[in-house]
């Protein structure tokens, strides 16, 4: 029923809302760099440099980023590891009491 009614007044689900803002939204960030290139003061050339530069400028900070969130990986799952061991020697130690505890019952 109530899909019928949308249908009616040409309501439409969120979802194809959101999905329609976003493909308007990355349109128009195309179609505005595309017009900013073409209507740039700059020469091709220059215009290219300029985005060779910016290029070589993004590809170094990915790298850095890149770098730093490795790090940061391998100091979590060095903590993780740390944590799990000391864990596990736990678990053997109380393992290793409740075994004892039961052989001197059983002698």
């Amino acid at each position: 029923m109530t899909r019928g009614l949308k249908d009616y007044f040409g309501v439409t689900d969120k979802s194809n809302v959101c999905k329609g803002t976003l493909l308007g939204l990355l349109g128009g960030v195309i179609i505005g760099g595309v017009t900013a290139l073409l209507l740039a003061p700059q020469s091709g050339q220059e215009t290219r440099a300029d985005l060779k530069a910016g290029f070589e400028v993004g590809v170094e900070k990915a790298r850095e980023f890149g770098g730093k969130a490795a790090a940061t990986a391998k100091e979590k799952f060095e903590e993780v590891k740390t944590k799990l061991s000391k864990d596990a020697a736990d678990v053997a130690e109380d393992v290793a009491d409740e075994a004892a505890k039961e052989a001197k019952a059983k002698a």
